[in-house]
Order: structure tokens, then C-alpha cells, then sequence
């Protein structure tokens, strides 16, 4: 038997390009929100990297301040701004010594923001959530000569 006489000419209707578009709308879409999802991480991550990075670097080789955290928030504030951020959410500073800037002694800075995703509301739990914190850190070793030379 011959395949057309089970499938009559009538079901050949030229549906197929309108089935192509469907299915390709219907699987663009998911995959170009989790593209600019993923995007947006990736720009927080990096940007909190550097503000982390710029902080420590702030913190270890400055000159020997009584308060530095004026030039470290300084510092991660021009750093997120550089990438888009204007707000710090989290910034945290430990120091393995007291006083925090002695020679020798080793710093941690985090740092974290918000980044935005594209969601939608009627994704439960966590998937639906407007906004993600990504947080980064960075440590270093104060200059045993106190950020002088």
C-alpha cells in the first residue's frame, strides 16, 4: 500500500509554517529571558568583583589613617557606578588584627548588590523574585611599611 492513500491530500492543508512559528515563539522566549538573566548576573558579578578588588586595594596600600572606610566606600561606590550600580547593598570589612590596618595582617572586603532579573510574577518561590543579591569578595595583606613605599 502507498502512504497517501492512508493520508488523504485533505490534511496537507499548509499548516506547517504557522506550526514552525508557534513552536519557535514558544521556545525563543524562555531561552531570550534566561539569556538576559543570565546577562545581568554576570554584569553584578562582575562589578562586585572590582569593587572588591579597588576596596582591598584601598584598604592595604593606603597611607595610615585613622578611618578608612570613607576612601573605601569611596571607592566601591565609583567602582559599581563604572558598571551600571548606583547603590551598595552589602559591605562588609574583616580584619584578621587590631587595629584593623597593622602591618601584616590580612583584610576581607565583600561587597553586594541587587542585580535585576527579567521575571514575571507568577513564577512562585524564588524564580519570581524581581531581584537577586550577588556578592563578592576580596582579601588582602596590609604593607608592612603602613601603604608607605
Amino acid at each position: 500500500m502507498h502512504p497517501e492513500k492512508f493520508f488523504p491530500k485533505e490534511f496537507e492543508s499548509g499548516r506547517a509554517s504557522l506550526e514552525f512559528l508557534v513552536l519557535s515563539i514558544s521556545l525563543f522566549v524562555p531561552v531570550l529571558y534566561l539569556g538576559l538573566s543570565l546577562s545581568s548576573l554576570q554584569g553584578a558579578s562582575l562589578a562586585t568583583e572590582a569593587a572588591a578588588r579597588n576596596a582591598v586595594r584601598v584598604y592595604v596600600l593606603g597611607a595610615a589613617e585613622a578611618n578608612p572606610e570613607g576612601p573605601v566606600a569611596a571607592a566601591v561606590t565609583l567602582a559599581l557606578s563604572n558598571h551600571g550600580f548606583h547603590s551598595v547593598d552589602v559591605l562588609e570589612t574583616e580584619c584578621s588584627a587590631h587595629p584593623c590596618r597593622s602591618p601584616g595582617g590580612r583584610v576581607l572586603v565583600r561587597v553586594g548588590v541587587y542585580a535585576p532579573l527579567f521575571s514575571a510574577s507568577l513564577i512562585p518561590g524564588d524564580w519570581g523574585e524581581a531581584a537577586t543579591l550577588v556578592v563578592s569578595q576580596a582579601s588582602g595583606v596590609v604593607s608592612a611599611y603602613g601603604g608607605v613605599g
